[in-house]
């Protein structure tokens, strides 16, 4: 029989549990003993093979530890059975104690790393209520995180095995030992070394050694031999609560409100109010090891920094400050970072920290898995893993906390005494969380060896700026001004009309004017650029006045859209009016404009799939497929757009087009095997068009069970985001209609012909623009894994990441309500830090898209009228924050100013050595969505979203789109995988999130 073997580095959490076995051989610290109590009998038989086969799926659980000459490495074998141990205890009297007390026993039984296995199971049957099993678990193959795959992977393979099938899962997306030498790769990183010495610099400035009242002052044991003891106490179902209520009301997680509320228990304890203490983190930052059993966990030190003074809710917001800051050093190996700094303070310095947090809230099993057990409980193994270590495990028993601590450095008073005032200080916070830090525990630990706690300076900067205090919008506010509408003048309260018309469509605002003032920004309360056009087309129906987009978001205020009200009311016409062509007369051709231009060139080279609209809609419910089709032929009719066939005319060297074709097709089809329809989806969407002969759009309607699929494919030459929400919304509408029999009301049909415009000075504003971006590198640097080809890469992924809404609101708070910046403004330059962090770059040039949408007419039309535009963000001379986000301010103003050059235009200019291997001047797309992806209604009873396309093509080779939904920031970063891999661009992700919480920190502080 062959073996097949496969060796690889550790990773660097099993390199310090290994290091720790080592030199300490037979100890159990590291020995995770797992006791569950079943629901019923076990079938011995069907838990052995569902053992092994949970064991072949998660490489960690074969593994062994050799050493090979200087370095250790990770042996992967082929799965080789594992026995289970069984003992019957029908009729034993205290059978159950029995059990626990042989599990005590058992779990504290050594592994042996080189020989392994590193799981055991022991089963006791005959139990009352049903059997009971032990898993231990060496720490080296299993972290609190893997508890639930593992779990769940074995609850799966035991229904199976019980009807003698075998389980069938999804592959896993990664191996661990390609996680391990994935993560040994980095090390090489100058970003990771860099960051070490950053952290372990700012850890100096702590004292270190935090010791106790009551601790015997002997040096502490090393890791590994410390013997130790754990007290247990149950948090009150009411406070439990009460932890989850008052963290929502701070924005702030569990973790934060406990660890601040731990902050305050060791600050009595130790007399200190500086001190480090080691959090536990799960250190899973790539979601493809969410379902990967293995170890990840990390220690990552955090400042505490306690004035009594100081209220509880003012040390949650520094604690949130600092737990965030710490996601810019959760890489660092603790060992590494542990070296670092006994380094630097020389011989004979204590460990880095001697008190350890973790927060732990196991996810119960998903949604249809059977688990035929209760929650596993965790048995102490005797040991200690730091002199104190407080856990707080929250589950679907409620809310515990354990203080495990070294009996050698401790006596049982000190756990008793920490563990009860824990639960104290929770008791009192919830009641009053704005009471002084120095009244919650105001006798402190019954003891007299206590150091008066010294004073000091108020904590937190932060506190100076609405952390501790989470911004809300303007819009949401209570009015403390009962006055508010009296001080808008007549003009100010028209502006303030519209900004509530326009805001109450996205999901920032319901309502009420009179709770804004002139200064009001419509970015502030939720506006964002598109629903800008649609406000300025409600002002041309309503007040028969037209403003330019680019001209309100100059100033996107109530006092200044006032204004501008006022002054294109008394304006002459074509001052404030596009110039419209006359009315589109059939079968004439008409000139493409400058953007079409540049598609019909693209179109005919490599990049011709790039630059395809799909959208894919799934239907579900009782939906009329006829009436639907009818509704789509109609909508499909109706539009001059897509009945376009372009031509080139040689002679004149440009492109034209005539809109006197045949209406796109539309095919119905049933596909009942799935991955067929998946082949059929990937062709059908991303196939082009012959734009001479053919409809530059089309349309198919798929049966697959219950569900429908609507599938909308056109060429970006007629449609732009907006036109494909038209399309939507005109089709529900029509799709209401038919099933209604009621006749159809939709807006007239815009010829693009009608809105062409003239450019006022094109000559005048490319020198501008020029002159603007001159001396910017026409390329950015990004974390490529791989270089570039000859011709551009377009096929795509994404990854997404969530800033969370106490973070998105501190970054309103500080952008846009205090700095005036957009939320784009304000990602662009999160973004532009976040690159510079890693490279020597420091002024970028970023891709955005502007919706050219001036005329009111164009509310209502399909057509491309999307201009790309280019961002400078100048980060020289090592600006501020605040002076960061100015000139990313100014920069975009200057090009809304010029939004109508034509990007070609600039592409000539200033990067005329161009070649095919990526996009012209800035390989960066970044881009603000609506809120989130809605499709229009279909029908109560018919459930309709968006499907994500696969595959993805791409026009960039990183596109970062932000959207708002839900009070909540979210990222979605589109890359070419032929350059990147996914872990690099969630680490991009991750750079900005740290990004944007050193700007909420400190907006006056530099971030490079």
């Amino acid at each position: 029989m062959t073996t097949t073997v496969l060796c690889a580095p550790l990773s660097r959490a099993q390199e310090r549990m290994w290091f720790v076995d080592a030199a300490n051989g037979g100890n159990p610290t590291y020995n995770v003993p797992l006791f569950l109590r079943w629901t019923d009998q076990i079938d011995v038989a069907a838990l052995t093979v569902a053992l092994n086969v949970v064991i072949s799926r998660h490489q960690a659980l074969r593994t062994t530890y050799q050493l090979q000459a200087t370095r250790v490495v990770q042996v992967v074998a082929d799965p080789q059975p594992i026995a289970v141990t069984m003992m019957d205890l029908t009729g034993v009297p205290n059978a159950v104690d029995l059990a626990r007390q042989q599990a005590q026993r058992l779990g504290r039984e050594p592994f042996d790393l080189a020989a392994g296995p590193v799981l055991r199971c022991v089963v006791w049957c005959g139990l009352a209520d049903g059997d009971a099993m032990l898993l231990t678990i060496h720490h080296i193959a299993v972290d609190g995180w893997s508890l639930a795959p593992l779990l769940e992977d074995l609850a799966v393979a035991y229904e199976a095995a019980l009807i003698g099938k075998t389980p069938q899962f999804s592959p896993l997306p990664v191996s661990y030992a390609q996680f391990a030498a994935r993560e040994r790769r980095s090390n090489a990183d100058p970003t990771l070394c860099r960051q070490l010495a950053d952290r372990a610099a700012q850890l100096l400035a702590v004292p270190a050694d935090l010791t106790l009242a009551g601790c015997r002052q002997q040096p502490p044991a090393p890791e590994g031999s410390r013997p130790g003891r754990q007290q247990v106490f149950v948090v009150p179902d009411d406070l439990r609560a009460g932890v989850g209520q008052l963290a929502r009301k701070l924005r702030a997680t569990p973790f934060v409100v406990l660890f601040a509320a731990v902050q305050v228990v060791l600050q009595r304890w130790s007399g200190r109010s500086k001190f480090l203490v080691g959090a536990i983190t799960a250190n899973r930052l790539d979601p493809k090891l969410e379902q990967l059993v293995g170890v990840f966990v990390n220690t990552v030190p955090l400042r505490c920094h306690l004035d009594g003074a100081a209220s509880f809710v003012e040390l949650c917001a520094a604690t949130r400050v600092e737990a965030f800051n710490s996601l810019t050093y959760q890489r660092i190996a603790f060992n590494e970072l542990t070296a670092a700094v006994t380094a630097a303070r020389g011989q004979g310095q204590s460990a880095l920290v001697n008190v350890g947090f973790a927060y732990q809230n196991m996810p119960t099993a998903r949604n249809g898995i059977r688990q035929r057990w209760a929650p596993p409980r965790v048995l102490s193994t005797d040991t200690a893993k730091f002199d104190l270590l407080l856990i707080c495990e929250d589950d679907a028993d409620g809310l515990t906390i354990t203080v495990e601590y070294d009996t050698d450095r401790y006596p049982d008073a000190t756990g008793r005494g920490v563990g009860e005032d824990m639960v104290a200080v929770l008791d009192a916070v919830i009641a009053d969380p704005t009471e002084p830090i120095h009244q919650l525990l105001p006798h402190g630990p019954d003891t007299d060896t206590l150091p008066a706690s010294p004073p000091s300076a108020r904590i937190a900067k932060q506190s100076e700026l609405t952390l501790h205090e989470p911004a809300t919008d303007a819009s949401a506010k209570p009015s403390t001004n009962k006055s508010a509408t009296a001080i808008l003048t007549a003009d100010e309260q028209r502006a303030a009309d519209l900004f509530a018309t326009a805001l109450a469509k996205g999901s920032w605002h319901k309502g009420a004017t009179d709770r804004w003032l002139p200064a009001t920004n419509f970015f502030a309360v939720g506006g964002q650029s598109l629903l800008a056009v649609t406000m300025l087309a409600e002002a041309k129906r309503r007040y028969g006045v037209v403003v330019s987009p680019r001209d309100f978001l100059a100033d996107p205020t109530i006092a200044a859209l006032g204004r501008l009200l006022a002054v294109c009311a008394l304006a002459e016409p074509n001052q404030c009016v596009a110039n419209l062509s006359s009315v589109a007369v059939a079968g004439e051709r008409y000139p493409a404009t400058e953007v079409q231009q540049r598609l019909w060139f693209l179109d005919r080279i490599a990049l011709r799939t790039a630059y395809l609209v799909p959208t894919v809609v799934e239907l579900i419910g009782r939906l009329d497929r006829e009436a639907l089709r009818r509704a789509v032929d109609l909508v499909f009719a109706r539009h001059p757009a897509l009945r376009s066939r372009f031509e080139l005319d040689r002679k004149q060297r440009k492109v034209f087009y005539r809109t006197d074709g045949p209406a796109p097709a539309l095919t119905k089809t049933s596909w009942p095997k799935r991955q067929e329809l998946r082949e059929h989806l990937a062709a059908y969407c991303w196939a082009g068009f012959d734009l001479v002969s053919q409809a530059p759009a089309r349309a198919e309607i798929i049966s697959v069970d219950d569900r429908t699929l609507l599938v909308l494919v056109a060429h970006h030459i007629v449609v732009d985001g907006w036109s494909r929400q038209l399309l939507l919304t005109q089709i529900a509408q029509a799709y209401h209609a038919e099933v209604s029999n009621n006749p159809v009301d939709l807006p007239d049909p815009v010829h693009p012909a009608t809105l062409a415009t003239v450019d006022m000075s094109p000559i005048e504003g490319i020198a501008a623009v020029v002159a603007k971006l001159r001396g910017a590198p026409t390329d950015v640097w990004l974390p490529r894994n791989r270089t570039r080809g000859q011709t551009q890469a377009t096929l795509g992924a994404t990854c997404n990441a969530i800033l969370d809404p106490q973070l998105t609101a501190r970054l309103r708070a500080v952008a846009t309500e205090e700095l005036g910046c957009s939320t784009f403004m304000t990602i662009a330059a999160l973004l532009a830090v976040a690159l510079a962090r890693c490279c020597n770059q420091r002024d970028f040039l970023f891709a955005f898209p502007w919706a050219g949408r001036d005329v009111p007419a164009s509310v209502n039309a399909v057509g491309m009228y999307v201009n790309t535009l280019v961002l400078r963000v100048d980060l020289r001379g090592e600006p501020t924050w605040r002076q960061a986000l100015n000139r990313v301010k100014e920069s975009s103003l200057f090009c809304y100013r010029y939004a109508d050059v034509p990007f070609d235009s600039l592409a000539a200019a200033l990067h005329p050595d161009r070649d095919l291997s990526r996009p012209p001047l800035t390989p960066v797309y970044l881009a603000l969505a609506e809120d989130g992806a809605v499709v229009p209604s279909f029908g109560v009873d018919i459930q309709a979203l968006y499907l994500p396309l696969d595959p993805l093509h791409v026009k960039y080779e990183l596109e970062l789109v932000a959207t708002e939904n839900d009070g909540q920031l979210e990222l979605a970063a589109s890359y070419a995988v032929e350059l990147f891999a996914d872990h690099t661009v969630i680490e991009l992700l991750n750079w900005i999130i740290t990004a944007a919480v050193d700007l909420t920190s400190d907006p006056n502080s530099r971030p490079l």
